[in-house]
């Protein structure tokens, strides 16, 4: 009740009203040594209305704290209960602190949801990018910096030539669009783009997807169901004949053996039922390009299996001057795979190589030019080489130092039925890479001219 604001206003008020009435009286007495107690009435009523003055303006100062606190997002201060002040202050005071609590509760709450939604987009595997009008990277997420191939991206600028495309898309982004471009063999970047207004701010916002792997699966399935039907029409329409010229052929040597003309009609039999064999035994060597068995995954060493390969290769030619190396880093790496598939994998790759640098054997590069980018004859090798890349994800090399790809061939040696080799079927690389696809992964090749070829298999 006494520590009540009135009350203690009301004293206040009323010990400054007495001392500047006793300082009055002093001056008005004018006696004898008036002047001391006039000066200590006159400092005590001084001090008694500055602390008045600060009482009163007490609830102003922590209004000015408060908006303070708010303002610049200070959220840890707190106010006394000021319950000497009575009830009402007690209750300002009370909402003060609730109000800054809800404040530090909502700004807790938007900063967890900033790093939830941050956590989120740096786990997409679609990449995002954000761009300022100046161009200032304001959002990149993994993905987009693993799709682009930069350690960081501040600008736009700092993207390399091969992105020139995106570059200029960014550039001229006005509302919404997209483009396709492959920057690199093995690449095909599809990028959607939006231009939008964030406060008053202009953003332009990207989405990145490698969409090759995609296109090789669906280029896969095109070839085998075009195989498949072709398979089937060819072999409905070549059978009878094969059946049919079998026939004529038995009664062209045991109903008219003697007649002048015998002779050339089972000469040109003969030649209609070897091409239409020739035929049958073409058409099912792809057989297998439709009807490949789903893998039986299984830990299995990449160490064995690099030289159950190894030894198989030199069983089929023990007088070749090749050398076949391995590698595996490190010896214990294990693959989650089926051994059956991926050593027929490897050894169609270990085999394409073998040819590559047997022919190169028999035909030795004539020009100064081809010499100098040609290996001696000496160090023709084939490397086989099985290791993990920095995220722990094993993949494996196969490396010749024979004549290489030519650059426009790099992607059309995946092409089903489509050779370069006299007798080849043209289907070993499109079943590799099948293969390769059932296990969740791909094969990559890269070539330079004279200087031998390279293919990765990833898992």
């Amino acid at each position: 009740m006494f520590r009540s604001y009135p009350v203690v206003l009301a004293w206040r008020v009323a010990l400054l009203t007495l001392l500047i009435a006793g300082a009055a009286f002093f001056i008005a007495q004018q006696e004898k040594g008036w002047f001391l107690p006039f000066t200590l009435l006159t400092l005590a009523a001084l001090v008694a209305a500055f602390s008045l003055f600060r009482y009163v303006n007490d609830t102003n100062r922590r209004l000015a704290r408060f908006f303070e606190s708010v303002r610049y997002s200070d959220f840890a201060i707190r106010f006394s209960s000021g319950k000497e002040k009575g009830d009402s202050f007690a209750e300002v005071n009370r909402q003060f602190n609730e109000v800054l609590e809800a404040f530090r509760q909502t700004r807790a709450e938007k900063e967890a949801n900033l790093l939830f939604l941050n956590t989120i987009v740096q786990h997409l595997s679609t990449g995002l990018l954000a761009f300022d009008t100046h161009m200032n990277v304001l959002i990149s997420n993994n993905a987009a910096l693993q799709l682009l191939g930069v350690y960081r991206l501040h600008h736009l600028n700092d993207l390399p030539e091969r992105h020139k495309s995106l570059v200029q898309f960014v550039q001229k982004l006005n509302t919404k669009g997209k483009i396709l471009y492959q920057p690199e063999t093995g690449q095909q970047l599809s990028v959607q783009g939006v231009s939008v207004n964030l406060q008053g701010r202009a953003v332009r916002l990207l989405t990145l997807q490698n969409i090759h792997p995609e296109l090789q699966r669906k280029e896969v399935d095109a070839w085998r169901n075009l195989t498949r039907v072709l398979r089937h029409e060819i072999m409905n329409s070549v059978t009878p004949i094969v059946s049919l010229v079998e026939t004529a052929q038995d009664i062209v040597e045991h109903d008219i053996p003697n007649h002048p003309a015998a002779s050339d009609l089972a000469e040109a039999l003969e030649v209609v039922a070897a091409r239409s064999r020739g035929l049958v035994q073409f058409v099912e060597a792809y057989r297998s390009y439709t009807s490949i068995p789903q893998p039986r995954l299984a830990d299995i060493s990449a160490k064995s299996l690099l030289d159950r390969v190894v030894a198989m290769m030199v069983a089929d030619d023990k007088n070749t001057s090749i050398h076949i190396e391995t590698s595996t880093h490190p010896e214990n790496l294990q693959l989650r795979a089926d051994a059956g598939q991926l050593e027929m994998v490897l050894l169609n790759l270990a085999k394409n190589a073998y040819e590559a640098l047997t022919q190169q054997q028999a035909n030795p590069p004539l020009s100064e030019q081809e010499v100098n980018h040609s290996q001696p004859k000496g160090e023709q090798r084939i490397v086989l080489r099985a290791s993990a890349d920095t995220k722990g994800r094993p993949f494996i090399e196969v490396e010749d130092t024979g004549p290489g790809i030519p650059p426009e061939l790099l992607e059309e040696i995946f092409i089903p039925f489509f050779t370069t080799k006299p007798t080849g079927t043209g289907v070993g690389l499109s079943i590799s890479r099948q293969i390769m696809q059932l296990h969740g992964g791909d094969i990559r090749v890269s070539s330079v001219a004279g200087g031998g070829a390279r293919f990765v298999l990833e898992f």
